[in-house]
């Protein structure tokens, strides 16, 4: 397994485990990621917001982050397949989402995701918003 893989599994392990700190020093602090709103849209997200969006979990009865598969490209691009949890109450969502990783010196530069249309559903129902 390579160094951007571990990095990203342990990052994502750590989070869940209740220490943000693996994953904030994960992305590059000029990182720019494409992804998934609460309400379904998408949208280009700096460092900041993309954490400021991800600190919703918070707000939640539980919720995790699991990498299940990653795959690395010869120039540093992983792709990873996360299952995404999330339980609010009686509200509970276990998808799985596509993320995909440019590291450039074993941080996280660019990204993307895509997440299927159960996930907006889910904030819908909650009336959770970042």
């Amino acid at each position: 397994m390579s160094a951007n893989i571990d990095a990203l599994k342990n990052a994502f392990a750590a989070a869940d485990a209740g220490d943000a700190g693996p994953l904030v020093a994960l992305y590059d602090d000029n990182m720019s990621w494409a992804g998934f709103t609460l309400e379904g849209t998408q949208t280009v997200y700096t460092k900041a917001s993309f954490l400021e969006a991800f600190g919703v979990l918070a707000k939640l009865d539980a919720s995790a982050n699991e990498v299940l598969e990653a795959t690395e490209t010869p120039e540093g691009i992983v792709t990873a397949t996360l299952r995404l949890y999330r339980k609010l109450g009686d509200k509970e969502l276990d998808v799985q989402g596509v993320f995909t990783h440019r590291f450039v010196d074993g941080k996280v530069t660019a990204g993307s995701d895509v997440v299927p249309p159960e996930f907006e559903k889910f904030w819908a129902e909650t009336g959770l918003s970042a």
